[in-house]
């Protein structure tokens, strides 16, 4: 049985590129920034780690934002946008996008990198991808 991945359209996989590198991109500590889609789908992605494969990160940005989103119904706080892992040496910032066009940012920093400086470039990155897709 053959299987076909979705096609993102490329005015979309370029705005996401763009945005990438203006927000993302000056972020210090910054070693991978993707943009995926609602299923689990790459759109965008500026950086790289050899550990990473950025296919099975995008597909764990799309299951655990669902399980956020979970969570934050069952507690009566359905809007959760964001979820944040910190580990030894490490945080990842899974911030969803809501809109006409949703998809998920994810971040992943270094130990050097300020977290408020990286939530900001997410929110820059959020308010461009709101504008249409030309």
């Amino acid at each position: 049985m053959k299987t076909s991945l979705p096609i993102v359209p490329e005015a979309l996989a370029q705005a996401g590129q763009r945005a990438l590198e203006r927000h993302a991109a000056p972020v210090n500590g910054l070693q991978l920034a993707l943009l995926v889609t609602p299923d689990g789908f790459e759109i965008a992605c500026l950086g790289s780690r050899a550990d990473l494969q950025t296919s099975r990160l995008a597909a764990m940005a799309s299951s655990l934002m669902a399980m956020a989103r979970a969570v934050g119904r069952e507690i009566q706080s359905p809007s959760c946008k964001r979820l944040i892992f910190e580990a030894q040496g490490n945080t990842v910032i899974f911030q969803a996008i809501d809109t006409p066009v949703p998809s998920i940012l994810c971040m992943v920093l270094g130990a050097e990198a300020v977290l408020g400086r990286a939530l900001w470039a997410a929110a820059g990155l959020v308010q461009d991808m709101s504008s249409p897709v030309q």
